[in-house]
């Protein structure tokens, strides 16, 4: 079914374009670049070249001079080591000798040869707790010097006061022995 042939006129008419109204562009132009000023703005780019390499060769000197210097150090260090291992082989050269010299053996020869003798009987003393304070010793009076020296020599002629001088002065100097530690 075709359709009428009015029926189609007439839609032609309303979907035909109505013609604009008349707006004319302006002719189109060729851009040209304004020439450029001499003033400088920024870097040209034989500047920015010449500056990038520079920036390139000194960060290249920059490493060189840091590989020296970690050089340098890495032989100082090496000249340390070296001193540490031979004052190290000297101490344990040290000990040994010490530990030879301080040995049981030897010192029992070198008192020997000194003229000490070993005594008859050794008598080991009762332990004594550490924590707990002693009491202070009650002393008598100790006699003056002048007093025991003056005993001494009054007495020196005869034997049988002789020994007791010498008991007077064993006394005197336990007694000096057994008085308090000054206090602080």
């Amino acid at each position: 079914m075709a359709p009428p042939p009015a029926a189609g006129a007439a839609r032609r008419a309303v979907a035909a374009p109505q013609p604009r109204p008349s707006t004319r562009r302006p002719p189109l132009r060729i851009f040209e670049p304004e020439p450029r000023r001499s003033s400088r703005r920024g870097l040209s780019r034989r500047g920015q070249l010449w500056l990038a390499v520079a920036m390139v060769v000194s960060s290249l000197l920059v490493v060189v001079v840091g590989d020296a210097m970690v050089a340098e150090g890495q032989v100082r260090l090496a000249a340390v080591q070296t001193r540490i291992d031979g004052q190290s082989t000297l101490n344990k050269a040290m000990q040994t000798q010490v530990a030879g010299l301080a040995a049981p053996d030897r010192v029992v020869a070198q008192a020997i040869s000194d003229g000490l003798t070993a005594p008859p009987s050794v008598k080991d003393l009762p332990q004594v707790p550490l924590n707990v304070p002693l009491p202070v010793p009650v002393t008598s009076a100790p006699l003056s010097k002048s007093a025991g020296v003056a005993a001494s020599t009054t007495h020196a002629h005869s034997p049988s006061t002789a020994t007791g001088a010498a008991k007077a002065a064993a006394t005197t100097s336990s007694t000096s022995s057994t008085a308090a530690p000054p206090t602080r």
